[in-house]
């Protein structure tokens, strides 16, 4: 059984217990992360506990614990459990409220359990996005408040599509749980504003910037369809080529060669950090 973390506790998971009355239950008021963990070592989680300081500033939230406790709890947690593959989760909720509205004392719960990975045929052969017109609330954190991407599973699931691409004004903004990218020649576009800055997408233009030019600017979905490569980024999808949008084919329908080759260079690095940090205290 899994060991976690809850408001200054280790302790099995069935144990946590949130208030129905939690702001995070009643109003959809909180935060999360949510990074790998190969062989103990927390991949990138400096960066992602940066992220998670972000998004509580954004929200108006104050951690409870300091960051340097927050990774202290992680580490233990990696040796613990000592998953090969896992993730780790950290779920910040505004806490029991005495109103119904008004946030209370937060609740700090880190999760640590086995990861289960996309099957590979999605990064050999490309998936599909159904796309809608939304733009999330507090784009730039990394909330809580999934329910329309929640609600839309019911469209999308059965459609044989990925996940969902929003859209607004003619802007692209980001895949519900992922960073958009795309190739139009050697240029790579992606964008920055009404978007979480993902800490895959900022590893992949470190990586991409050795070969290609890259450039930062609103897209519309015509670019995209129009586009020669188009990818996603994230903890989990890494870089998941996109070969179609609705019914609509991007290019040839495949992979492109950049995209397979960033994945391979992404998958690569991973593969470095790794080897470089096992059996450190980072």
């Amino acid at each position: 059984m899994a060991i976690q973390f809850f408001n200054g506790e280790f302790l099995p998971q069935e144990a946590i217990q949130f208030s129905i009355n939690d702001v995070g239950i009643l109003r959809g008021y909180g935060i999360f992360d949510f990074f790998r963990v190969i062989n103990q070592v927390p991949v990138f989680m400096e960066d992602n506990l940066k992220r998670f300081e972000q998004s509580a500033r954004i929200m108006g939230m104050d951690l409870p614990y300091s960051r340097e406790k927050i990774a202290s709890v992680i580490q233990e947690l990696a040796k613990i459990n000592a998953f090969e593959t896992g993730y780790i989760k950290m779920v910040m909720t505004g806490g029991e409220t005495s109103d119904g509205f008004s946030p209370g004392k937060p609740n700090l719960a880190i999760l640590n359990h086995p990861l289960v990975s996309p099957s590979e045929n999605k990064f050999t052969e490309g998936v599909s996005l159904m796309t809608y017109d939304y733009t999330r609330d507090f784009p730039e954190a990394k909330s809580i408040h999934y329910a329309m991407a929640v609600r839309l599973q019911k469209y999308w699931k059965p459609a044989g599509h990925e996940d969902v691409l929003y859209h607004a004004g003619g802007k692209v903004s980001e895949v519900s749980r992922s960073n958009v990218f795309f190739f139009k020649g050697d240029r790579l576009i992606t964008n920055e504003e009404s978007v979480l800055m993902g800490v895959t997408r900022k590893k992949i233009l470190m990586l991409a910037e050795v070969n290609h030019e890259i450039v930062i600017r609103d897209f519309s979905l015509d670019e995209l369809l129009a586009a020669d490569e188009v990818f996603m980024t994230s903890t989990n999808k890494e870089v998941m080529p996109i070969v179609k949008l609705d019914d609509k084919v991007i290019a040839n329908g495949k992979p492109g060669t950049k995209t397979r080759a960033l994945l391979a260079s992404y998958r690569s690095y991973v593969e470095d950090y790794v080897n470089a940090r096992k059996g450190a205290i980072l």
